[in-house]
């Protein structure tokens, strides 16, 4: 169960491909998830930074596609075929105690999710008009996606330098810290 050297390079010339070609499923479809996502997120929400991570995927998936290539099949299958991530904890796990769980997390994800739909259904055809007679507002509600997440990553990194440290004055957090000390008498008496 020898695999061509050519069809190897030719799938993995697509990240991810040429892992399922040689029949590592779950590896390879993680690889081009990762590769799409990425490519997905930064054209959505503007975020070009993003596309930094394509080459550095691309090159990872294409060399270690061809390693493995060289790999006995005996030994290429003995090798568990896992996800890049723990995605086997998660899908093994109750999606109800999931949900319950992060229920908030997952509805603020629909909540934008779904305005966006709409959004980009109903108001994205008036909004071409909008931009021949005022291309200020045009371009402040084209990056509507990117100034809500960078507000949200913003409010977040305040919380989390801000969130779990008490706040002393100097006096307090000595008077926290002081013990009177009794002496040798405090026993005797």
């Amino acid at each position: 169960m020898k695999k061509s050297s050519f069809w190897t390079f030719v799938f993995s010339l697509f990240p991810g491909a040429g892992h399922m070609y040689l029949g590592l499923m779950k590896k390879g479809a993680s690889l081009m998830l990762l590769f799409c996502l990425t490519i997905a997120l930064s054209g959505f929400l503007n975020l070009s930074f993003l596309l930094i991570l394509l080459p550095v995927i691309w090159f990872y998936s294409f060399f270690d596609a061809m390693n493995l290539r060289n790999v006995p099949y005996e030994e290429r299958m003995a090798r568990e075929d896992h996800f890049l991530f723990d995605m086997d904890g998660l899908l093994n796990k109750d999606w109800k105690v999931v949900l319950k769980r992060r229920h908030l997390l997952v509805g603020i994800i629909c909540i934008f999710f779904g305005a966006w739909i709409l959004f980009q259904n109903i108001v994205g055809p008036y909004l071409y008009q909008l931009s021949e007679i005022m291309p200020w507002l045009y371009h402040l509600i084209n990056s509507l996606p990117t100034i809500l997440v960078a507000t949200a990553i913003i409010l977040l990194g305040i919380y989390l330098v801000t969130g779990g440290k008490k706040k002393y004055t100097v006096h307090e957090q000595d008077d926290q810290d002081y013990v009177e000390y009794g002496g040798d008498d405090h026993d005797a008496k």
